[in-house]
């Protein structure tokens, strides 16, 4: 599809793309005290297929300047929603490289042309980080010819280590887990149901268990084949802080500046009644076997295992999870359980 008389061509993203979403995604930052980049390198269009079954990835580009201007989709998955499997779109990786975001009026034609392709989804939704306040104000804002943005609520990502052994945990033993799949997971909503998402990384089970029985659980994955945290710069307190010896008081190391975060992130994590103590005495245990640098985990406000996180030393940011509708949908049900790997 070409606008602004021709100017732009607006259509889905394949591997003869990698370049200009490469260098969109290379031109963005998370600010702040803490500058962090957020990568899909080497190959941004197999991240986003990665992560799910299939990706259906815009991209526009400027054909009298021979560049990517903007990039954007979704990544379709098979999730547990109200308890049943469903087809489900998470909105992501809306990116407008700073050259054109003043200039390039696009949205409306890209959604629209978006909505053909994922019409066939139950549920469409997708994060905002809180610190990213434009976009914030400009997608809550109803406009014609646009999806509603309906707020859910507050998704919080963990960064942390402590690493110290406090339990005996086992290895890449999994007996059990399809149990808890089919019984504590496939009861919350936004969980994948395939756990062998290549976009979840190199994948270690950890658990716990009681005269057999698994209290404790989760995955520890290596993604950075496909997604990496690049360390900008520090600015203000964190500058300073970035110089201390921050593990010997519990929290993680900071990166050195410029430096590709060497992380492991979390998913699939399950305790047993929810237990505050339990789940922080494994989840440092795990820190302690993993050999990662930080591990990262996230929660929905209505997962109770966010209050056993928010008792342990982390470094943590926000994001607002909405519901993307073209048209009404009911509601979600439940803890919601998305995992913050494929985010």
């Amino acid at each position: 599809m070409n606008f602004q008389n021709n100017r732009y061509t607006l259509k889905f993203a394949d591997s003869s793309d990698n370049a200009g979403i490469r260098e969109i995604f290379e031109s963005s930052a998370f600010s702040g005290g803490i500058s962090v980049q957020y990568l899909r390198n080497p190959s941004p269009y197999e991240s986003f297929q990665a992560d799910g079954d299939e990706a259906r990835i815009l991209v526009v580009s400027d054909n009298e300047r021979k560049r990517a201007a903007a990039v954007g989709g979704a990544v379709v998955r098979r999730e547990y929603v109200n308890g049943q499997v469903e087809k489900c779109a998470y909105l992501t990786g809306l990116k407008i490289h700073p050259d054109y975001r003043k200039t390039l009026s696009f949205l409306t034609k890209a959604y629209d042309f978006l909505h053909e392709e994922i019409s066939d989804c139950r549920c469409c939704y997708t994060t905002i980080l809180d610190d990213n306040l434009p976009a914030i104000a400009m997608f809550e804002k109803k406009r014609r010819n646009m999806p509603e943005y309906r707020y859910l609520g507050h998704y919080t990502t963990y960064c942390f280590h402590g690493g110290r052994e406090l339990l005996d945990i086992e290895k890449d033993r999994t007996e059990g887990f399809d149990q808890l799949m089919e019984t504590y997971f496939a009861a919350q909503s936004l969980v994948p149901v395939d756990r062998h998402y290549e976009g979840f990384g190199e994948q270690t089970f950890y658990c716990a268990r009681e005269r057999g029985e698994i209290i404790a659980c989760c995955f520890v994955g290596n993604q950075q084949g496909y997604k990496q945290y690049k360390m900008n710069s520090y600015g203000g307190i964190y500058k300073a802080l970035s110089k201390l010896p921050t593990r010997l008081f519990g929290y993680p190391e900071f990166p050195k500046a410029d430096t590709i975060v060497n992380h492991g992130v979390i998913s699939y994590l399950y305790i047993r009644d929810h237990d505050e103590k339990l789940c922080r005495r494994f989840l440092r245990t795990v820190a302690a076997q993993a050999g990662f640098s930080l591990l990262i985990w996230g929660g929905f406000e209505n997962n109770p295992l966010c209050a056993a996180l928010d008792r342990m030393r982390t470094i943590h940011y926000g994001s607002r999870l909405y519901s993307v509708l073209w048209e009404d949908r009911p509601a979600l049900s439940g803890v919601i359980g998305m995992e913050v790997a494929l985010l």
